[in-house]
């Protein structure tokens, strides 16, 4: 089997918040991982910096991925700035106690401004973790969950914000959908039909849970569409189910991942996938596999024996 590419994965979270000589270590051991490359995503601004270190060290081997997930997307103001308390209350409708609690707003524009700094440093870099997620509540410190989510209208701004940024860079993106099929069609509809550029990057629906019909459907009309698997959450859905989705694929533009943070972890669960994948679509997937993700960040394809090639934007 060729050595594989983790298509979505974050690292990062093993460090959030811990010490020097923990990330550094951090860092060396990313060279230790087997595989041929992974794409770190991040979340927010604080592990933005920790991606970046990682695309340092092992810029043949990490694709460092730069955007603000949904379930952040609470944190970020469309407008001016407001003290934290108002913000949220404007945002959820309401007033609460926690609110004073959490983190201080981001204006959109800063928010966009930190992310064209990071694709223009690095030339190679993707657009992640970005996206829609209706179930995700809002977590407090001391309470955990509260019953606040960030409405839909507001995620989607901060999405296409950044997949716009994206668009005028030509950089590719791993979007995040979850409980939200119709509107992600919707979505891309919109993109495709008022977004200059939107047609010439790609987008992969990481961790896909769409009906398989939907999947055909999306790429037969979005030639730019690509959909990834991880058994961490596609098996929720049981073998058989996960199955049917990747059955429903097209096999060019089917990618595997890992969604998961630990080094010791990514290539094995990377591997699965890849022989899950194996048994619906044949046996020479993986390496088909692999020639999809250099299409994908529109990179040139060489063979998995070549290990220290270095690619072209």
């Amino acid at each position: 089997m060729p050595a594989l590419l983790d298509a979505h994965c974050h690292p990062a979270e093993e460090v959030r918040g811990a010490g020097v000589e923990a990330v550094d270590a951090w860092v060396r051991a990313a060279g230790d991982v087997p595989l041929q490359q992974v794409w770190a995503m991040s979340t927010d601004v604080h592990d933005h910096p920790l991606v970046a270190r990682l695309a340092d060290a092992w810029p043949d081997k990490v694709v460092p991925c730069f955007g603000f997930h949904p379930w952040v997307a609470h944190t970020i103001s469309l407008g001016d700035v407001q003290d934290a308390r108002s913000h949220y209350a404007a945002l959820f409708g309401s007033d609460d106690d926690v609110f004073s609690q959490l983190p201080p707003p981001l204006p959109l524009r800063e928010a966009i401004a930190r992310l064209e700094a990071y694709l223009v440093a690095y030339p190679q870099a993707l657009v992640g973790e970005v996206g829609v997620d209706r179930s995700f509540r809002i977590r407090e410190p001391e309470r955990g969950l509260t019953r606040w989510q960030t409405p839909l209208e507001h995620q989607i701004a901060v999405l296409d914000a950044q997949v716009q940024l994206a668009c005028r860079h030509q950089r590719s993106v791993s979007m995040h959908s979850v409980r939200a099929a119709g509107v992600t069609v919707a979505w891309l509809e919109r993109m495709k039909a008022s977004v200059s550029g939107f047609g010439e990057i790609n987008i992969d629906l990481h961790s896909c849970t769409l009906s398989p019909e939907t999947i055909r459907q999306v790429q037969q009309r979005h030639p730019n569409i690509f959909v990834s698997f991880s058994t961490a959450v596609n098996l929720r859905a049981g073998r058989e189910r996960l199955c049917e989705q990747i059955r429903a694929c097209d096999p060019e533009r089917l990618l595997c991942e890992s969604d998961w943070h630990a080094w010791d972890e990514l290539a094995s669960r990377t591997n699965d996938m890849a022989q899950c994948v194996a048994e619906v679509h044949g046996h020479d997937m993986p390496e088909r596999m692999v020639r999809c993700s250099y299409a994908f960040t529109k990179r040139r394809y060489v063979s998995h024996y070549d290990m220290r090639t270095h690619y072209r934007v």
